[in-house]
């Protein structure tokens, strides 16, 4: 519930503060005195669009500060402050909106900072203005079905319709993107079968390539390496000065030398161990130079596996090594590919589980939604005969299903007759804009939201176009509706103002050559002066204030 508006430099209106009280207030006033920019004001608080030429001349901003009782409780208000990271919400919540040049805005919760997006989500919880062309958007298909669900009780299985929506939803996805997943690793296992084959065929092994390099240069130089051997082993072993020959001859020598000095005893292992070295290097070398053999058709053969792995090489190389990790890596797409249609496979029997369990919620709301729809024809019939108007009311359901929304998939359609023997037609194409108006008090009436107690109803233009009867019927039914809701109400209808519980008047006036409005809170005296002004104009006379104080008396219960 408001509590108290601040209005600062908002058109008209310079200075402004205004107390409003719980069920029906009402705010009257001539022509042109700035009613609505009292609704306009408290719209910004709501969240609506911001505009700069709305800035009283002179002022460099406009502020509108409003006080609500809280809707929450403190477990939900902690939750809410969690979610949306507010550090606190007191018992009254506090909300500011301060307009700037070019538009600019700024919103405060309390003394924070807030987005525009965060005020409107919170005042969703708080309260709602409908003048002629919101009664218009709440008969939107939405909005009715939404109105529809409301009056039906059917939150619970909104839930559940809403919850088998998104396993349905995730599994779909799941199931279009692993059908895209399969079309892609398909697409590559064609590539990775062609080159696995092409690497398969070859048969590398690892270090074969450097081994293959090895042989190819001996076999190309095979009678170099053999001409060089022999010269090496002639020179060790085989020439009559060969070091083998020359190390005996060594020996010898020193051997009769030890024979006079005994000092150079120690020399003759090492010419053995020289002698024996020399030896066993000449066999080494005689036995490589036999295995060297001067063969061009190996020698072909090298070259042309070489040419193969070469060729593997430029293409999945640059060495090696790396062409057979590139081949574990192609089987490693090959078993995703594999794996793929498994995981496709599982997500189909998934999805086709969770569209059992969507279709089972939905037919559920369908049923609640249909059986309410005739419960509400015959409610609202009722509600608009007490608001002067004769309607035949009845909800259309569209015979096949629609598509699967988390709200379900009933499209419905509200359908009235506003004259006998009319067939129905939809509301939003015959009803004039009073009409609407009060077929939307109606319907708040037979379908109230929940935690109603603490929201804020706006109702602008909502008796244009209606007197008489229908006037004083539409001013009762608000009164009634301000026991279940805080109801603000702009009107001219003097029918309208005498039901309120509070009253409130807008007047405007002239200093020093600047037009301002004030609001101000009216005393039982000057209301009755108020309503004798609605009735007879500027010509108030004892008929007129007598008419009016008969009125407020009447409707006082």
């Amino acid at each position: 519930m408001l509590t108290h508006l601040q209005i600062e430099n908002y058109a008209l209106l310079e200075q402004v503060g205004i107390e409003f009280g719980s069920g029906l207030n009402v705010l009257t006033g001539e022509t042109g005195s700035g009613k609505s920019i009292v609704v306009d004001a408290l719209g910004l608080l709501l969240g609506e669009r911001a505009d700069a030429g709305a800035i009283r001349s002179g002022a460099a901003q406009a502020a509108v500060t409003g006080c609500f009782t809280s809707p929450f409780t403190s477990a939900e208000a902690a939750a809410w402050c969690a979610e949306n990271g507010i550090s606190e919400l007191e018992d009254e919540i506090r909300l500011r909106r301060e307009v700037g040049a070019q538009g600019r805005s700024r919103a405060f919760v309390g003394h924070q900072v807030a987005t525009l997006s965060l005020l409107r989500q919170l005042a969703e919880r708080l309260g709602e203005i409908h003048s002629q062309h919101e009664a218009l958007v709440s008969f939107t298909p939405a909005a009715q079905l939404a109105l529809l669900d409301r009056f039906a009780g059917a939150a619970r299985e909104l839930e559940a319709v809403a919850a088998a929506h998104a396993v349905w939803k995730e599994w779909h996805d799941c199931l279009n993107e692993s059908e895209a997943e399969q079309r892609l690793r398909l697409q590559q296992a064609d590539l990775a079968r062609f080159q696995a084959g092409e690497i398969d065929a070859a048969h590398p092994l690892a270090g074969e390539d450097q081994e293959l390099e090895r042989e190819r240069t001996v076999l190309a130089n095979a009678e170099r390496i053999a001409a060089a051997a022999q010269a090496a082993y002639q020179a060790l072993y085989d020439a009559p000065e060969a070091a083998v020959a020359q190390l005996k001859q060594a020996q010898r020598q020193v051997a009769d030398w030890q024979r006079f000095d005994a000092a150079v005893a120690p020399l003759l292992p090492r010419l053995e161990s020289l002698r024996l070295e020399a030896d066993d290097i000449a066999g080494e070398i005689r036995s490589h130079a036999d295995r060297v053999e001067a063969s061009p058709e190996r020698l072909a053969k090298v070259e042309e596996r070489l040419g193969m792995l070469d060729r593997l090489r430029r293409k999945y190389g640059p060495t090696l090594d790396d062409v057979l990790r590139h081949r574990a890596e192609l089987a490693a797409q090959l078993e995703q590919a594999d794996t793929a249609g498994v995981r496709r496979q599982e997500a189909q029997v998934r999805l086709e589980q969770a569209a059992t369990g969507y279709r089972a919620a939905a037919e559920t709301l369908s049923r609640k939604r249909r059986a309410a729809a005739a419960r509400l024809g015959r409610k609202l019939e009722a509600e608009a005969s007490g608001l002067a108007m004769t309607v035949r009311f009845q909800v259309g359901f569209d015979e096949a299903p629609g598509e699967w929304t988390a709200s379900g998939w009933d499209r419905v359609t509200f359908l009235a007759s506003m004259n006998p023997g009319e067939p129905p037609m939809p509301v939003a194409d015959i009803a004039s804009g009073g009409e609407l108006s009060r077929l939307l008090l109606a319907l708040h009436v037979v379908a109230p939201r929940e935690k109603r107690e603490s929201r804020t109803l706006v109702l602008d233009e909502v008796d244009a176009g209606i007197g008489g009867r229908a006037a004083e019927a539409v001013g009762r039914k608000m009164r009634q509706l301000g026991q279940s809701y805080q109801v603000l109400c702009v009107t001219h209808l003097p029918q309208i103002a005498s039901f309120a519980h509070h009253h409130f008047v807008v007047e405007k006036s002239e200093t020093k050559g600047r037009t301002r409005a004030q609001v101000r809170a009216l005393n039982p005296e000057e209301r009755i002066r108020e309503i004798a002004r609605m009735l007879a104009g500027n010509a108030i006379n004892a008929t007129a204030l007598r008419h009016a104080e008969e009125m407020l008396a009447a409707h006082a219960g």
